[in-house]
């Protein structure tokens, strides 16, 4: 009881308390972190083909990540870093299978950033985008590339590659690690309990306009007077 108490103290210290906003199902180990509102889990030992990915991603509530930004790019350079990664680099939710040459997120939202490497995506002059793949030994043809890598080997720049393994030989590798993104969970909302208790609670108006302005237990009436003095006290007198 106590490790496990202390183990999740050192997370929040070192990760962050946002880990709790994390989806439940996600593992609270080194491997999640937070930034921004979003909780990313970094598969660095996983090697698979693009779309396993994302599928592996979209199956726990997320996504193959989204970069929006210089920040964000950054933060999953530093990320990485810190696990002394050291593979060739990390599938990003980019991809144009839907339509060639035109980039989209996974997620649907708008490419406004993006940190291509040099020459790239790879284009062939009267051929496009595609790589020369050798089949068997006789057999060479050529392969899209529609999905995005984040290479870490070359200070985090993208590439296009092809989405899956289509080299027998080996000569060409289209596995590789991932990065998922997900949504944090907001905290529960603590507006209604205050509003119950405003709505229950007593009106000193409506109590003051209860009392009777002729009282006939004594006979006596009540003046003009009876209007002075501190709340909840009646000032009684005769004409």
């Amino acid at each position: 009881m106590w490790s496990l108490l202390l183990s999740s103290v050192l997370l929040s210290l070192v990760y962050g308390d946002d880990l709790a906003y994390c989806p439940p199902n996600l593992p609270r180990n080194t491997n999640l972190r937070t930034y921004n509102g979003h909780c990313y889990q970094f598969m660095v030992h996983r090697h698979i083909e693009w779309k396993a990915a994302e599928n592996d991603c979209t199956s726990k509530g997320g996504h193959l990540v989204v970069v929006n930004d210089m920040d964000e790019q950054l933060f999953l350079m530093s990320a990485l870093g810190s696990f002394s990664f050291h593979g060739q680099g990390v599938w990003i939710g980019l991809t144009d299978s839907v339509q060639e040459g035109k980039f989209t997120w996974v997620s649907g939202e708008p490419v406004s950033f993006t940190y291509w490497a040099p020459g790239q995506p790879g284009v062939i002059a009267n051929i496009g985008r595609k790589r020369l793949i050798l089949d068997t030994l006789t057999n060479i043809h050529l392969v899209e590339e529609d999905c995005v890598l984040l290479k870490f080997s070359e200070s985090g720049h993208w590439h296009d590659y092809p989405c899956v393994k289509l080299d027998p030989l080996g000569l060409v590798h289209e596995n590789y690690p991932y990065v998922c993104e997900y949504k944090q969970i907001p905290p529960p909302a603590t507006t209604t309990t205050v509003g119950t208790t405003q709505t229950m609670a007593p009106s000193t108006t409506q109590t003051t306009t209860t009392l009777p302005t002729t009282p006939e237990t004594d006979g006596i009436p009540v003046t003009s007077a009876a209007v002075a003095g501190s709340v909840g006290e009646l000032v009684i007198g005769r004409k």
